[in-house]
């Protein structure tokens, strides 16, 4: 039931909405269990934010140091550990700023920091996807061309590709600014960027996945060289580091996108859309500290340079377990 441009009755009370159809905060939704959310939300993201920023910054500085990590694979990675710094160093802290400005009881938000919510929190996300999915062609271009990789990802194609990733991550974000961010073109342009990311990120792994079953068959079962297959099980072990990547990535996005996309206009329950908003954005910012750890638990490579730039002592018994750890 509308009560005026903007206003919409629900469960009793009366609230207005923003520009991207969410009901504006008011006092009269802090409850004992919404405020008891807020408090824990926050205390996890305060604990959480400066090891996604420790932890990226080792990811770069260890691509940047180590001989053996300057390929174009890991400057992919480092570009995508540059995504997520930028989230927990403005994404988390504003989230979090987001959750204690509920938690004083004020009455409504101001628009510019809506506003300051998405351009922190929205742009690194879609750039993400975005180098994903760069990261998911190239794995594909590793496995199915191997021979004529390093003429098809060269260092001026990779620059421009990355270059246009994060135009593509920035242009909603200004175009928010400037114009009506509910807008048509807007919301299209946004959800199509993501789902053809997605699009292209499965089509990517199912057909690399059977090239691999192909290039791993006729290892077994022909001659091949030792350089040949050495290349092949290093690039196919790089292939399965990425899907963790990317698995851990569609695990925490895609609920948050299926909640704004589908569940928005179907929760009746005020106080329960915030909680769950809250919830799913919390995951999807979490996705920023998953990424080292998946690079530190899949590469030796990784192991050794964060232990050599944190001062560590290398452990005798590493390599052992590295080698069982390349079948996997």
């Amino acid at each position: 039931m509308n009560l005026s441009k903007g206003t919409t009755l629900l469960d009793g009370c009366s609230f207005r909405l923003t520009d991207n159809g969410m009901p504006e905060w008011e006092p009269s939704f802090l409850t004992s269990e919404m405020s008891a959310l807020l408090i824990s939300l926050t205390i996890i993201n305060l604990l959480v934010c400066p090891c996604t920023i420790f932890l990226n910054i080792l990811v770069m500085m260890a691509v940047k140091t180590n001989s053996r990590l300057r390929n174009k694979y890991n400057a992919l990675l480092a570009c995508l550990a540059g995504t997520d710094l930028i989230t927990g160093v403005l994404g988390q802290p504003v989230f979090t700023a987001n959750q204690i400005y509920r938690l004083t009881g004020a009455s409504s938000f101001a628009s510019d920091f809506c506003g300051l919510r998405f351009v922190t929190s929205g742009t690194p996300a879609i750039a993400s996807m975005q180098h994903l999915m760069l990261i998911s062609i190239e794995r594909y271009i590793a496995i199915k061309c191997t021979y004529k990789y390093h003429a098809i990802i060269t260092k001026r194609r990779l620059v421009g590709a990355v270059l246009t990733a994060w135009s593509l991550a920035i242009f909603p974000s200004l175009y928010s600014m400037f114009f009506n961010s509910s807008s048509v073109f807007f919301t299209i342009f946004r959800v199509f960027t993501i789902l053809s990311s997605i699009c292209v990120l499965i089509f990517c792994h199912i057909a690399v996945y059977h090239e691999a079953r192909k290039q791993m068959l006729k290892i077994k079962t022909q001659q091949v060289s030792a350089e040949a297959k050495e290349t092949f099980l290093k690039e196919n072990k790089a292939l399965k580091t990425s899907s963790f990547v990317i698995g851990a990535a569609l695990v925490t996005f895609l609920p948050l996108t299926f909640f704004r996309a589908v569940l928005t206009s179907r929760i009746s329950s005020t106080v329960g859309l915030f909680a769950l908003e809250a919830v799913l954005e919390s995951l999807a910012l979490f996705n920023s500290v998953c990424n080292p750890l998946i690079y530190c638990a899949r590469s030796r490579e990784y192991r050794a340079a964060f232990k050599k730039l944190l001062g560590l002592k290398e452990n005798v018994v590493e390599p052992a377990l590295d080698s069982a750890l390349e079948l996997i």
